[in-house]
């Protein structure tokens, strides 16, 4: 059964997929604070305009791009975890790109407020307390 957050996580994963900017900000916090694996500088795109700003960025260095989901799970502290692979081909160059990710989001009125980003599966699970230390 899909949660309203599980839905969350996933409109966002898809609307990146379609390029569907309108369905990101549905389901953004107008207070999001999203860092992005692949953000030049760093620093997270903040609110809305910061949203609008990442697809624009997307746009300008990938000629196609997508966000395969591999699972969502809720963390026990009521954040909720979502492991994906990144596919894309860059614009121009046509490399290929192929990079898993997991985020784990803290949500305020079912929407996505605030994201950390990790590159290691099992650290994103211990952190999201789906994993014990070991």
């Amino acid at each position: 059964m899909k949660t309203a957050t599980d839905a969350a996580v996933r409109g966002f994963a898809d609307a990146i997929t379609t390029s569907d900017i309108h369905a990101a900000l549905e389901v953004c916090h107008p207070e999001i604070e999203f860092l992005s694996m692949l953000a030049v500088d760093g620093m997270p795109y903040r609110g809305h305009r910061g949203i609008r700003r990442y697809f624009e960025d997307i746009a300008s260095a990938w000629e196609e791009w997508r966000v395969d989901v591999h699972w969502t799970a809720p963390a026990p502290d009521g954040r909720i975890i979502i492991e994906m692979t990144m596919v894309a081909r860059g614009k121009g160059s046509g490399a290929p790109l192929s990079n898993f990710a997991a985020h784990i989001w803290t949500l305020e009125d079912g929407q996505l407020l605030r994201n950390e980003p990790y590159r290691d599966r099992e650290e994103a699970e211990r952190a999201a307390g789906l994993r014990s230390e070991v």
